[in-house]
């Protein structure tokens, strides 16, 4: 399978990348600087130079299957990155394809009032921009990680449409999407995912 990042440098986004890679997937990574694109060519994954605000659409060519990692975070430009930026690329996908297209969003979208006060924004920009996708017509999965973390990936996750409240490594949340980019009968989903007992396939499967 081609699959095409975006976000490909961010901490879930790289781990998407190498994982897509060692597995034998054809991937296309989307990169602002040269020492990103350089970090993908290590992980085996061809670098598009690109920007979301700008030229951004190579990445595309040839996919079979989208991977949106990317966010401005708490602290950045997330009006632009996670509303606008998003929006954008499910409209260009609805007219141009690929059809598939997974979202790595963020727990409490649907009820960021109960989330910590400086993710509320965010979160409200992301539940937007999430609405977006779901009624965009393609073959989408949100997938919504509770706090991310560094830690190894254990490969055991509690799913749900509420999930209870906790972390996941990012190593984890990569493999979940990649288990459904595998994983047809994922598409129209939207979960909330954290660390927990169950394989991660079996967890998929359990939706």
């Amino acid at each position: 399978m081609k699959i095409a990042v975006i976000g490909a440098a961010g901490g879930v986004g790289r781990r998407v990348v190498a994982q897509a890679a060692k597995a034998g997937h054809d991937v296309a990574a989307l990169v602002r600087r040269e020492e990103q694109a350089d970090m993908m060519s290590l992980y085996g994954a061809k670098p598009v130079m690109g920007d979301l605000e700008g030229d951004w659409q190579a990445v595309l060519d040839g996919a079979d299957a989208v991977v949106w990692a990317a966010g401005g975070g708490a602290g950045g430009n997330y009006q632009a990155i996670d509303g606008e930026a998003l929006g954008r690329v499910a409209d260009t996908l609805t007219e141009r394809g690929p059809k598939r297209l997974i979202v790595v969003s963020s727990m409490g979208v649907d009820r960021p009032e109960q989330m910590p006060p400086f993710l509320q924004q965010v979160l409200k920009v992301k539940a937007q921009s999430d609405g977006h996708v779901q009624q965009s017509g393609l073959d989408f999965t949100i997938v919504r990680p509770g706090g991310l973390n560094d830690e190894p990936g254990g490969g055991k996750i509690t799913v749900g449409t509420h999930a209870p409240r906790g972390s996941i490594s990012r190593d984890d949340v990569a493999s979940v999407v990649l288990a459904c980019l595998g994983d047809p009968s994922t598409a129209g989903k939207t979960f909330e995912m954290v660390a927990g007992e169950q394989g991660i396939s079996d967890a998929i499967s359990s939706l």
